[in-house]
């Protein structure tokens, strides 16, 4: 565990490639917050008892659990912390919503996944295994927390100090990052991390074109005076607007990418996902590649730069002349 002032890092383990959740523990006269929860298994379980024991306090001194955004390694503990502490769990509300979209027991979520990402090509073998691997997620988030909504443009009080609420759409639609003012310290979760990029997916029922969303966040936070960022993956890191212009121009040569690939004519998203991120993927990662390549995808057509057609049963994309 890394410790700054009173910001304590967890490395909470996850069972997919990310391998590492970072939550973070703030410590105050009243008690402790805990940020972000990582998934109901018994690992993560085992790493907060070995925390809370390390660092010497009790569950019933938690004070309040706040999470980034709906995701299930920063949401998927969050109901047995809130029954353990009788802390509340705050949240965005949309982000609340949608995890209950993703994850309700009566969810057909996993099926219109899969249902949409057949029309834009993606075979059947595919198509297939996409309902079982979503709702293999459900045993890592259950129970859901009751949670009490928070929202941008409020403070929030972690430990000792007042910190702003900030929205940072774009890899989740209700993200919120927390801001010291004071410290010039960013909490971000996953807005902005230091090694990889945020995952900015389409998925249905959701912001209908999450990159522009992303990229108009990188633009609004960009002139924030930050001097350490404390991402959900990846250590903490100095480096702000370097990395945000890094990411902006990631995201350049990505949708320049995707308008070469489209020069030789319509391709259906799976076969320019396939393209970009290769063959040899995982049904999980297959599942991020897809939906971040119509995120790029729908970005474009929405700036008229593609469009959009029927080839039979399947989308394909086409270059507008």
């Amino acid at each position: 565990m890394n410790h700054w002032e009173d910001l304590t890092e967890v490395p909470l383990p996850l069972p997919f490639p990310l391998k590492i959740i970072k939550a973070y523990v703030v410590r105050g006269s009243g008690g402790y917050t805990l940020i972000d929860a990582g998934l109901n298994c018994e690992e993560d379980w085992a790493l907060w008892e070995q925390t809370r024991k390390e660092m010497g306090w009790r569950w019933d001194e938690v004070d309040k659990i706040v999470l980034t955004h709906y995701h299930p390694d920063h949401y998927g503990l969050a109901g047995k912390l809130q029954q353990v502490t009788g802390a509340p769990v705050l949240m965005s509300r949309t982000d609340a919503k949608q995890a209950r979209f993703f994850w309700d027991e009566e969810s057909d979520t996993p099926e219109v996944l899969a249902e949409l990402y057949a029309r834009h090509g993606l075979s059947e073998d595919w198509t297939s295994r996409i309902p079982g691997h979503l709702r293999d997620f459900r045993k890592w988030v259950e129970p859901h927390p009751e949670p009490t909504f928070i929202q941008g443009g409020e403070t929030i009080r972690l430990g000792d100090r007042e910190y702003q609420i900030l929205h940072t759409p774009g890899h989740a639609d209700g993200h919120l990052s927390f801001y010291d003012p004071e410290r010039q310290w960013l909490i971000g979760g996953d807005f902005l991390l230091p090694k990889i990029t945020p995952n900015i997916s389409l998925w249905p029922g959701c912001d209908p074109n999450p990159l522009n969303s992303y990229l108009k966040t990188l633009e609004r936070m960009e002139n924030l005076p930050v001097k350490r960022v404390f991402p959900a993956h990846g250590p903490a890191f100095e480096t702000y607007r370097d990395r945000i212009e890094a990411l902006k121009e990631h995201h350049r040569v990505r949708l320049d990418r995707m308008k070469s690939l489209l020069q030789v004519g319509p391709l259906p998203a799976a076969e320019i996902c396939f393209e970009i991120f290769g063959r040899n993927l995982s049904i999980h990662n297959l599942r991020f590649a897809l939906s971040e390549t119509l995120a790029h995808l729908e970005y474009l057509r929405h700036r008229g730069e593609v469009t959009l057609e029927e080839r039979g049963k399947t989308l394909v994309y086409a270059l507008n002349p």
